[in-house]
């Protein structure tokens, strides 16, 4: 069922406008001229937000929305009733305005996966998916409570990258202010000190002397062009060209790429055990898997196992000649294959995954955290000295 807008005139010619809730456009029309209605304008129209700030709905907001609906079923709630309670629940704006949405459609008769699917941007498509199996087998309840568990657990993880970034980031930050501190306030000073003393200075003295005065010089015209970097870089970032070339990255650096592949396993290995739980057949559930992977490069990559796996090749197969997946996800794979548990055992493969990728993100924030410290000491210690070295030449020449 689909939402549509029409304008059409009755016998007397008085132009009649409404919305009405049908399988097609064709349906519709039909409808209509089967009242004596004569149609004028006929289209669907889209969910539309009475506040949808700019705003990403968050894995933890998703997941608090799953666990909430949930109990409202399981209490015996219906959908509709359900929908009607949890507007305003949330802190998210954005996600009550598509709940409220959602409500209106429910109303004119939508079920709940087709007024879920006009908000692709906050309920994606493996949501979607879930949602209709449970409507198939009646286990909304369940399934809420499986993707509360998902997103929950999503959710960890992201944090946890988060979290692990946080003091990097400052570090960079507080280096690149000392850094702009000394190359716009204290290099001058000594330039001027320096120079009136009319002693040689060092090379590295004079090649920073001249950096600083670039810096005061030209200061406004450096800062809108960080300001148009930083613009151009979250530009480039949200493209397709950007996240691909973003995601390649991930795979490249050590470190990164050690913990991007364990999130990647992890994701793939809950993701997959979620849907194989509900019902959902495994050729569908692969197509699902290509959007859901988290990595473009390797999403892309997929499509290749994905073809493998409709052909009959099995999975186990397929996964190992991505040459991406650890050995004991596809051993496991091979596994739940033959005994017929696959997704038994890709949820215990999640499982020990989801520990596996917060030790890599521990490691690698230990490696981080001391290489900013001396990166920061390295350049201040630079800057230091190439003002001490000459003041030493000119004391020790007194």
């Amino acid at each position: 069922m689909a939402l549509f807008e029409y304008k059409a005139k009755n016998m007397e010619g008085r132009l009649i406008t409404g919305d009405y809730s049908a399988p097609t456009l064709d349906a519709l029309e039909d409808m209509l001229r089967d009242r004596g209605y004569f149609v004028v304008d006929c289209r669907e129209r889209r969910a539309k937000l009475k506040f949808a700030p700019f705003t990403k709905v968050s894995s933890r907001e998703i997941a608090v929305f799953c666990r909430q609906f949930s109990v409202l079923l399981n209490a015996g709630v219906t959908i509709v009733e359900s929908m009607s309670i949890l507007k305003g629940q949330t802190e998210s704006r954005r996600l009550d305005a598509v709940i409220e949405s959602v409500h209106d459609q429910l109303q004119r008769g939508s079920v709940l996966s087709e007024a879920m699917s006009m908000h692709p941007d906050v309920f994606e498509e493996f949501f979607i998916n879930m949602v209709k199996v449970g409507e198939v087998s009646g286990t909304i309840d369940s399934v809420m409570a499986r993707l509360a568990d998902y997103y929950e657990r999503d959710n960890k993880i992201s944090q946890k990258v988060k979290s692990a970034m946080t003091y990097p980031v400052i570090l960079a930050v507080l280096t690149v202010a000392v850094i702009v501190l000394l190359m716009v306030k204290i290099l001058p000073m000594f330039s001027d000190i320096l120079g009136q003393m009319g002693e040689e200075m060092p090379a590295i003295t004079r090649v920073l002397m001249a950096i600083s005065g670039f810096f005061v010089q030209n200061f406004f015209l450096l800062a809108l062009f960080v300001v148009a970097v930083v613009l151009f870089f979250q530009y480039f970032r949200g493209s397709a060209v950007g996240r691909y070339w973003f995601d390649g990255l991930k795979l490249t650096f050590p470190g990164v790429r050690a913990v991007s592949l364990k999130i990647i396993t992890a994701r793939f290995a809950r993701s997959m055990s979620i849907l194989l739980k509900s019902g959902i057949p495994i050729i569908n559930a692969v197509d699902i898997m290509k959007h859901m992977i988290g990595n473009r490069v390797v999403e892309r990559r997929f499509e290749a196992c994905s073809t493998a796996i409709k052909e009959g090749k099995g999975i186990a197969g397929p996964i190992r000649d991505l040459r991406l997946f650890p050995n004991l996800l596809v051993h496991m794979i091979a596994v739940g294959e033959n005994s017929g548990e696959l997704d038994e055992m890709l949820g215990r493969t999640a499982g020990f995954f989801d520990l596996e990728v917060e030790e890599a993100i521990d490691r690698l924030t230990v490696m981080i955290e001391p290489l900013m410290i001396i990166v920061l000491g390295a350049v201040v210690g630079v800057i230091i000295v190439s003002i001490m070295l000459p003041m030493i030449s000119i004391m020790t020449a007194m």
